[in-house]
């Protein structure tokens, strides 16, 4: 006999590679379908051992008719009583084809109403005997649906949180993974594991366990044309491979949602492999070298992202995949699923294999990679000679420029800096500051007064960046210039292009967005660098609490550092999606690091819960229309009041301000124990201007 099994659009090559595995002969492999022959047993093997397949189908009939005839047409070519067996209830499913107008349910109550009467309806799958029609413009097509439910309906899954992965593509992706052979490698990782499908699906494929010997139901066994003896055996066979063990393996599963690792628990459980598989609360960005043998393969299924803003993050945080991936297992392969080409090709990994599918209504993608070895940033630097002849009147700055640099070099290879200042208005004539962000560099114009005259100013200007230029040897496109000038009101969070030209630079074992050309600042208060390295030092295991938060850096190093939670509040919707993009860039979901966007006075009012490190870099001044002005050193103490009603015993909070003139409240000094830490906080290439911020650390007064 011929049968058909079906499959996921797009996948039936691997289905069919998999049918030949079990001894099934493929006579034709379509896009969603793999045709093959046999007898009565090799469909029941399909039914019950196929990992790929959706439905195997017995074609009855193919109709050389047009739609408004069809249904009876379908109904008059069969002898029923002969194919339906043990009065079983009948399930009808008719489609209509390509260009066939009309109410497909209308088709099938027309097919019901032609078959002969003594036959039940049910809408049930389980228990039917279940029919399949298609009707095209041209033609019918009637077949017998010997598997009833779906096939990726395994039986052990009875909930799959918030976007489960059906079994049959999470097998695919196995396949797609070379798990199903012998020599696969000794350990599996996912990640984003959800509701455990893919760990599942793999620990059952390794143990040679039929996917279906768990059902109970199938619609061949309500065909006459299949004895009781036949399919009993078949399932009594399937049934027994249950006590398979599964081999000594690494089969991990990570995800940042504790009620997801539970359900893949209760799922594993279910399934029978709950002792083979390792779940754990965990994000990717905390993923260590022990988690990861020398062979293995991570196969998984980021968060694709269907807003705009979700898209941005998702290839942030495949970037982030594929760098952890190269750092630490360059010898796995990993099998990625998703939506976006684009956005999977931020991972920078190299593409060994694709699969294009449909899944749903989305057009998804298998694909094979194996990670690229990142090349190390070559962090700019002066070097020894200028890298060309500047006019007389740039060299002072180059000479500036060399000075500092000598000075610094040392510090920088020690502390391994990627970001630093290399110069600030050290010379009355270039009043521009210089900053490093890894292989590009940053001149800040500092607006010249309206008493100079601006072709005078526009000259200097020009000096400053050949100075520029020459003292660090590198090439223009290189270099960003931006004019800075005293800002008012929303003028401050304006862009300047609006091209959205994101870089990632590293501080400590933090990955932090740059932006170079877009805005005013540009992501990364440079001078805060120390306090930030503190809190990674500092945050294991701790809640932190991210107030004035800007673009969240300090919350990325927390949370790399180790914290339990995280909660970054900011009133400006712009920086708390860089604050997600960052912390997907480090492999961090929004899960267990919250974002909020509120005004941080009300929000310390309404929060309920406690902290232990906190840190407050509040603005000099903010406007806001819902509330009266914030002005720092007018405020700041009833700021650090309700901050510290949030801070466990023990805690610390840790304020900064760049208010030149600032003077702590004499109140907070006599209730709480105050240390501080200005100067401790002023890095090496700042020193120059001490007056940059200042930084103390609060802690409640321990009780005698």
């Amino acid at each position: 006999m011929e049968f058909v099994a079906t499959s996921m659009p797009g996948i039936a090559p691997l289905l069919a590679e998999e049918l030949g595995t079990l001894g099934i002969s493929v006579t034709e492999t379509g896009k969603a379908h793999v045709e093959f022959s046999g007898g009565t047993a090799d469909a029941l093997k399909v039914c019950l051992w196929s990992r790929l397949a959706e439905r195997v189908l017995l074609p009855l009939a193919k109709l050389g008719v047009t739609p408004d005839i069809a249904p009876e047409k379908l109904a008059a070519s069969q002898d029923w009583l002969a194919l339906v067996g043990n009065d079983a209830p009948i399930h009808v499913n008719v489609e209509h084809g390509l260009g066939v107008r009309g109410d497909n349910r209308i088709s099938a109550k027309r097919f019901i109403q032609a078959l002969p009467p003594q036959f039940t309806i049910s809408r049930d799958l389980r228990g039917s005997c279940c029919l399949r029609a298609r009707l095209d413009q041209n033609e019918a097509h009637l077949w017998l649906d010997l598997a009833g439910d779906p096939l990726h309906r395994r039986g052990y899954r009875l909930a799959g949180g918030r976007a489960p992965l059906r079994e049959t593509l999470a097998a695919a992706m196995l396949w797609a993974a070379g798990w199903h052979k012998e020599d696969r490698p000794g350990a599996l990782l996912d990640p984003f594991c959800g509701s455990g499908t893919l760990l599942i699906e793999a620990a059952l494929m390794a143990a040679g366990r039929a996917p279906g010997h768990q059902r109970r139901h199938y619609g061949f066994q309500h065909w006459r044309g299949c004895r009781r003896q036949l399919w009993q055996a078949a399932m009594d066979q399937a049934a027994a491979s249950a006590d398979r063990p599964v081999p000594a393996l690494s089969l991990k599963g990570f995800d940042a949602d504790l009620k997801a690792i539970q359900l893949a628990q209760q799922n594993a459980e279910r399934s029978g492999v709950r002792h083979a598989i390792h779940f754990e609360r965990r994000e990717l960005g905390a993923l260590r070298p022990r988690d990861v043998a020398d062979e293995g393969v991570m196969v998984t299924n980021p968060p694709w992202g269907e807003r705009l803003d979700e898209q941005e993050q998702a290839g942030w945080l495949h970037l982030g995949l594929g760098r952890i991936m190269a750092r630490l297992a360059p010898g796995w392969q990993v099998v990625l699923l998703g939506a976006d080409a684009q956005v999977m090709d931020r991972s920078g990994m190299n593409l060994e294999s694709q699969w294009r599918l449909k899944n749903g209504p989305f057009n998804n993608f298998i694909r094979l990679y194996s990670p690229r070895q990142q090349q190390p940033v070559e962090v700019v630097q002066v070097a020894d000679s200028a890298a060309f002849d500047v006019p007389e009147q740039a060299m002072p700055l180059v000479n500036r420029l060399k000075k500092n640099g000598k000075h610094l070099r040392r510090w920088l290879e020690r502390e391994d800096i990627q970001c630093y200042r290399l110069y600030d208005r050290d010379l009355p004539e270039f009043n521009v500051a210089v900053d490093i962000y890894g292989d590009q560099v940053l001149v800040q114009e500092f607006k010249a007064p309206k008493t100079i005259d601006p072709e005078k100013a526009r000259e200097r200007r020009d000096w400053a960046v050949t100075a520029v230029r020459a003292a660090l040897g590198v090439h223009r496109e290189q270099v960003h210039l931006r004019t800075r000038e005293r800002q008012k009101g929303k003028q401050q969070y304006q862009k300047l292009d609006g091209q959205g030209h994101y870089r990632p630079v590293r501080e400590g074992q933090a990955q932090l967005l740059v932006n170079l050309q877009d805005y005013l600042d540009t992501g990364l208060f440079l001078d805060h660098r120390p306090v930030r390295l503190r809190i990674a030092e500092e945050a294991s295991g701790k809640r932190f609490l991210n107030l004035f938060a800007y673009t969240g850096s300090a919350t990325v190093h927390a949370a790399v550092g180790g914290a339990k939670r995280t909660v970054t509040v900011d009133a400006s919707k712009k920086y708390l999606e860089w604050a997600a993009s960052n912390l997907a860039l480090n492999g961090f979901s929004t899960d267990q690091h919250s974002l909020e966007r509120a005004d941080t006075m009300r929000w310390l009012d309404e929060c309920k819960e406690q902290f232990d490190l906190v840190f407050c870099d509040p603005p000099t001044f903010s406007n806001n229309k819902s509330r009266s002005d914030f002005v720092v050193e007018e405020h700041h103490g009833d700021l650090i009041r309700k901050i510290m009603r949030r801070l466990e015993p023990g805690g610390v909070l840790y304020f900064s301000c760049n208010f030149r003139r600032f003077k702590l409240d004499e109140s907070i000094t006599k209730w709480y124990d105050v240390e501080d830490l200005t100067r401790w906080s002023i890095p090496e290439d700042f020193r120059r201007n001490d007056k940059i911020h200042v930084l103390y650390a609060i802690r409640h007064v321990e009780e005698a």
